[in-house]
């Protein structure tokens, strides 16, 4: 048994486990079980804490600091120009938001606070601030965040109640209390003050469900739940702009919590589970597919989080011999020690191609890549 990190009710059993070892978000392998909890009584998914987890995001974690132009693609473009994330979530932020001239802007778990940056070079009247646990991203906040508005590993006393706008980008999934984080956010903000918080959605992108530094798995119920617990009306819940994850604003009203209606909590939990039996199969089929290609040689389609686990399950019974990603910032470097190459430079002796990407929309991303498609080419599926 375990008790919700949103509601407290207590969770009988997992609904889905798998053993040793798991995979992070960062693709790094930890020795421990996968196994995800899903509440029935406000429609929150998670799983079990990792271990070291504050020594985890302190000196372990890392994102895009590979470089100082480092970024995750969104999306490719037909033409083959890509979007990158931080590009689209500035775009994003300036939508839903509405910043008042000179107000004060906190990035709440910035590591680069590209985005920020990147709002800031188009609204130079924002008072830019950061906040991280890891003083590993400090370098990148150099030059455009004044010393005196940076701060690491805990937020200063002065910094209560003063802000206008807080914006935390996929930070609170991997927060073992997340209530407590939005009641922090809402004590720094001014009365009225405006939180964006951007997060995955595991409905629209499944693999979610199995990333081990993923504590919480929201749905739309138990995030309602949670920014209402802490004082905030929600405005926006976008679900569109960057698909797989929400995008959701509310201000900080402190007006009584408000009941979450029960058909969502209801199509929360149906959906929770109906992943988790989707993560069941696809074990299943992924290694009875793999012994059948048992020593030829394979390759991987995409760096992220469903390449890295596939690779955790074929690596002792295929040839692995490429990774293809689009991400030009990965080409050139390696994966679990395989090179990553991009999709048309597939080598020419290549069996098998595994396709790593989300199974909602991995078969239109490989359909309009003739060079994935020449004769004798196997495709595995999630």
């Amino acid at each position: 048994m375990t008790p919700c990190r949103v509601c407290r009710a207590t969770i009988d059993a997992p609904a889905y486990q798998t053993p040793a070892p798991a995979l992070t978000s960062i693709n790094t392998l930890v020795d421990v079980p996968t196994r995800v909890y899903v509440c029935e009584s406000c429609g929150h998914a998670q799983c079990d804490d990792i271990p070291e987890i504050q020594t985890f995001y302190d000196q372990v974690y890392r994102i895009s600091l590979a470089g100082d132009d480092h970024d995750q693609v969104f999306a490719v473009e037909t033409d083959g120009s890509v979007i990158y994330r931080t590009d689209r979530q500035a775009d994003i932020a300036l939508r839903l938001l509405d910043i008042p001239r000179g107000a004060r802007v906190l990035d709440y778990g910035a590591a680069k606070s590209d985005t920020l940056r990147k709002i800031h070079a188009l609204r130079p009247d924002i008072r830019p601030h950061v906040f991280d646990v890891s003083t590993d991203y400090a370098a990148a906040w150099q030059g455009w965040v004044p010393e005196a508005a940076q701060a690491t590993y805990s937020v200063p006393a002065a910094w209560d109640g003063t802000f206008d706008v807080i914006m935390s980008y996929f930070v609170i999934e991997h927060v073992p209390d997340p209530v407590a984080f939005v009641r922090t956010i809402a004590s720094l903000l001014r009365p009225g003050g405006s939180v964006l918080l951007a997060l995955p959605d595991v409905d629209a992108n499944p693999g979610d469900m199995a990333v081990a530094d993923h504590l919480n798995h929201f749905s739309e119920a138990s995030l309602w739940r949670v920014l209402a617990d802490a004082g905030f009306t929600v405005h926006a819940l976008d679900k569109a702009a960057f698909p797989g994850a929400f995008f959701v604003t509310a201000t900080r009203t402190d007006d009584a919590a408000q009941n979450v209606p029960a058909p969502l909590v209801e199509r929360a939990v149906t959906r929770a589970e109906e992943i988790c039996r989707l993560w069941k199969d696809a074990a299943g089929s992924l290694d009875r597919q793999a012994a059948g290609f048992a020593g030829r040689k394979a390759a991987i389609y995409g760096a992220g989080f469903y390449g890295s686990w596939i690779y955790s399950r074929i690596r002792d019974t295929v040839r692995l011999a490429a990774v293809l990603d689009r991400n030009p910032h990965l080409q050139g470097g390696a994966q679990f020690g395989v090179p990553v190459l991009p999709p048309e430079r597939i080598p020419d002796d290549i069996d098998v191609l595994f396709v790593g990407l989300n199974p909602l929309k991995a078969r239109d991303a490989i359909a309009v890549q003739p060079w994935l498609h020449r004769p004798g080419l196997e495709h595995v599926w999630i």
